[in-house]
């Protein structure tokens, strides 16, 4: 009988770990940059439909503009003013599905005795394996630096894996994320925790 509990449990702990590990607060990164630049003024522009969402954009452009102002960067409105041109686009893939493969503990008595299923069903511990299929989205967010000679200077791409399409409750995670690597070189695709305090709503960033 414990085994059979231990067995059952183990199960829950693995679908309940995967429930609140979900990697939309896991976020790829991979940046590059061309020479060292420290701030300046830049001019924002995108090559990404709103799809009508002109107030969410807008604030996907607060919290960029937000995000790079701590790195040293005053955003203008006129471009003949600015020395930077930083572009940014956005968007999500899928559905995909994915599938996984454990094993479950199965007996052929199950439903057998008196009380049937568990209590009187249990002979021994026989394994088998099961396919789970999960459905999920990519979102991605790509943020470059060039002169005013198109020359550039620095690129920053950040995903994120999703069991949904929405991409406004996801898009601070993927801008905190990328933040820590902009004008670097990651030199290789970098995982990084980004997590939130449900308490002060403060986000913090950690290497995985």
């Amino acid at each position: 009988m414990k085994k059979v509990y231990l067995a059952l449990i183990g199960i829950m702990v693995l679908i309940l770990g995967g429930c609140s590990s979900l990697p939309n607060k896991v976020v790829a990164v991979d940046s590059y940059s061309t020479h060292n630049t420290f701030g300046g003024t830049y001019y924002l522009t995108t090559n990404t439909d709103n799809n009508g969402l002109v107030l969410q954009q807008e604030n996907f452009e607060q919290q960029l503009q937000y995000m790079l102002s701590k790195k040293g960067y005053i955003r203008m409105f006129n471009k003949q003013e600015a020395q930077y041109v930083i572009n940014y686009n956005y968007n999500v893939e899928g559905p995909y599905t994915s599938l996984e493969s454990y094993q479950v503990p199965a007996n052929p008595w199950w439903g057998a005795g008196y009380y049937g299923g568990l209590y009187g069903g249990y002979y021994g511990t026989t394994w088998v394996n099961s396919v789970e299929a999960t459905t999920y989205f990519v979102k991605k967010l790509e943020v470059s630096a060039y002169t005013k000679e198109n020359q550039p200077i620095w690129q920053v791409v950040g995903t994120v894996k999703s069991n949904n399409s929405i991409l406004r409750n996801t898009f601070p995670y993927l801008v905190n994320g990328i933040a820590p690597y902009i004008n670097k070189n990651s030199n290789r695709i970098l995982y990084v925790n980004v997590t939130e305090n449900p308490k002060n709503g403060t986000i913090s960033v950690t290497n995985n």
